[in-house]
């Protein structure tokens, strides 16, 4: 690690953050060594709770959001970054213990523009067993079932997320920043697909895994419903920006949903958690039904 990076800015983009912010700025603290900050820069996209206060209290310097959303707060950051490297993490991300150590080493190579690990939910199981089963699925696990061997790296987005992530700051730049999106999901997709579009790589190291702090199976439910809400944008500009199809389509949106009984009880009994029966049927029909009735709201204000 030294040698490489000297100092970096760490950047967060949070609204209402106040439930978990004390422990996960307090994680921060604790992984990446206080010599190699420069900076610690939280931009707010207008909390109303006491975010700005606890951010301050643990030494970040607050700037409002200069636009609405994830991808202007990162672009907002992005502006007060002097450092040849730079860090970024959400609100509810507790890092892993061993991040600093194995992350940014992954820029040594000179191809490698981004770096992050993975993350799983600390609760309900039931969701956080179905998120390591699809990480192992796609990296062609084969105790899993022999067949996956086929999966192996298929999933180019697999881990790629902006929550416990380093940075070339002159890549970033080069790029023109953060991709611009008119939803509020999908910024991280973009940039994979415009640093391979580049020439560069995002490293995901999958043995470094951080917990992503979540109040329950509600709260999944209703990501995944908003997820789904923000398909139909995030595959225009795949195709704006890239020669290649949306990672799925509509209809096997629908497909997976009508198949996930079976696909979930296979998985309840690879990760030995029953729950995954109904947790997987119930989180793609939240996502299709988020999906559905967006389309359903563009066609009729195409007519």
């Amino acid at each position: 690690m030294i040698g490489l990076i000297k100092r970096v800015d760490l950047v967060m983009w949070a609204k209402n953050g106040a439930r978990t912010l004390s422990p996960v700025l307090e994680k921060i603290s604790e992984v990446v060594p206080e010599e190699f900050v420069n900076s610690k820069l939280l931009i707010d996209d207008g909390s109303t709770d006491d975010t700005r206060l606890i951010a301050g209290k643990y030494g970040w310097t607050v700037f409002p959001n200069e636009g609405q959303g994830i991808s202007d707060g990162a672009n907002t950051a992005l502006g007060h970054v002097t450092t040849e490297y730079f860090l970024s993490f959400e609100q509810d991300l507790l890092l892993a213990h061993d991040w600093w150590a194995k992350i940014p080493t992954c820029l040594r190579d000179p191809k490698i523009a981004v770096a992050s690990g993975i993350r799983f939910a600390n609760q309900p199981p039931g969701v956080r067993k179905l998120q390591q089963y699809v990480t192992r699925k796609y990296r062609g696990e084969t105790e899993l079932a022999s067949w996956l061997k086929t999966r192996e790296m298929s999933a180019f987005t697999l881990g790629k997320t902006l929550d416990n992530t380093v940075y070339k700051t002159s890549v970033i730049r080069k790029l023109g920043g953060f991709p611009k999106l008119r939803v509020n999901a999908g910024t991280e997709t973009m940039l994979a697909y415009r640093l391979e579009k580049a020439g560069y790589h995002w490293a995901v190291d999958y043995k470094v895994q951080s917990i992503h702090l979540r109040q329950g199976l509600r709260q999944e439910l209703r990501h995944q419903y908003f997820y789904g809400t923000q398909l139909i944008e995030m595959w225009r500009k795949i195709r704006e920006e890239t020669i290649q199809p949306p990672p799925i389509t509509r209809s096997g949106i629908i497909y997976r949903f009508f198949t996930s009984p079976f696909t979930g009880l296979f998985m309840s009994v690879k990760m030995r958690e029953p729950s995954i029966t109904y947790i997987h049927p119930l989180i793609r029909f939240y996502y299709m039904k988020g999906f559905l009735e967006t389309s359903k709201t563009r066609r009729e204000s195409w007519h």
